[in-house]
């Protein structure tokens, strides 16, 4: 048997870090692809052959790392970027020249430099960032400091029941005190092992985008009658599901092995499994994504051993915890003939 892996869909080059809690250890160097699905619209009028009950050797994990500098260039330093375009990113800080302001209903009033928050405790995590309204993901190695620490240092209220979140654009993020502990934020301020280039960086775990920020220069915490409204994920979005792979013209033989690998999320819920139909959606094949955290992406492989000739479309979709599956599953279309190689080829 013979395997076959695809080419991937916007790879990027560089080293793939796999972390057991918070110790990193590059195991390879490889190419982490980016959250770009493969679609294949384009060819949705092709009678496809068909495989019912489609079966394969299944793997999935959530410590495949995004590198530092994708996640800079894919996703303009997070924040609103995320679901834009990246050219809002800031030229990197003067660290001597960089503070953050944080006051509002507490009993003192900080400015902290960006040195004294890197002198504070902080914290190595993994997380993700997603988008709430397209298809981007990342899922990096942060290091920052929880907000639990910067109300410690300014000795918040108690009648404290809102946070807003300032940054240098002038992007404003406000929420209840209470969601944001919850979600445990955590101003960050190294991604893997280079420093963020807007200085910091507001974090929110299993949150939707728009609660990240960037360049973060006021903190504020406040009373209010009534709390901001959270701010929820679109319902096309939930159980987000991607093929990374695609085909240029290449052609499969009989009893190869084709490697697909792709990412699912969903917010703040975690995905239990990982569905597959070679019949278009007729049947649905399941693999259980035993004990898969919210916190972070499943990055999942699927191999599978071709049977026969004929043109087949991989339909790949995601379950929740809550049992919402894919609004839309993510496809990819392969061609198995007797000669394998370049299709058309002689």
């Amino acid at each position: 048997m013979q395997k076959k892996t695809m080419k991937k869909l916007g790879a990027m080059t560089g080293a793939v870090a796999m972390l057991a809690g918070n110790a990193a250890q590059v195991v390879a160097e490889q190419e982490a692809p980016q959250a770009v699905s493969a679609t294949v619209s384009e060819r949705e009028a092709v009678n496809y052959d068909t495989v019912a009950n489609v079966k394969g050797e299944f793997s999935f994990d959530q410590n495949v790392i995004t590198p530092a500098d994708e996640v800079f260039n894919l996703f303009g330093t997070v924040a609103t970027a995320m679901c834009a375009r990246p050219g809002f990113a800031f030229d990197k800080v003067n660290e001597e020249q960089y503070f953050i302001n944080v006051g509002g209903s507490v009993q003192k009033y900080q400015t902290i430099s960006l040195d004294e928050l890197k002198g504070q405790d902080g914290e190595t995590r993994v997380m993700k960032c997603s988008c709430a309204t397209g298809s981007a993901v990342a899922n990096a190695q942060v290091v920052g400091v929880p907000l639990k620490n910067i109300m410690q240092m300014v000795d918040v209220n108690d009648d404290v029941n809102t946070i807003t979140v300032k940054g240098g654009d002038g992007y404003g993020v406000s929420m209840p005190l209470t969601y944001a502990l919850d979600r445990d934020a955590i101003f960050v301020y190294q991604v893997g092992q280079t420093p963020v280039p807007s200085g910091v960086q507001l974090w929110m775990p299993k949150s939707v985008a728009r609660y990240f920020a960037r360049n973060v220069v006021d903190i504020e915490f406040t009373n209010e009658a009534q709390t901001p409204e959270i701010i929820e994920a679109d319902a096309s979005q939930r159980a987000k599901i991607s093929v990374m792979n695609r085909f240029d013209d290449m052609a499969f033989k009989v009893g190869d092995q084709i490697e697909f690998e792709g990412y699912a999320d969903d917010f703040d819920k975690a995905i239990t499994a990982i569905e597959y139909s070679m019949d278009g959606g007729e049947t649905w094949t399941a693999y259980e994504t035993s004990n898969a955290s919210a916190d972070r992406w499943v990055y999942w492989h699927f191999a599978y051993v071709t049977e026969a000739t004929g043109t087949f479309k991989l339909d790949v979709r995601a379950r929740a915890e809550d049992g919402t599956v894919s609004p839309l599953a993510s496809s990819v279309v392969f061609t198995v003939t007797n000669a394998g190689g370049a299709i058309g080829q002689a």
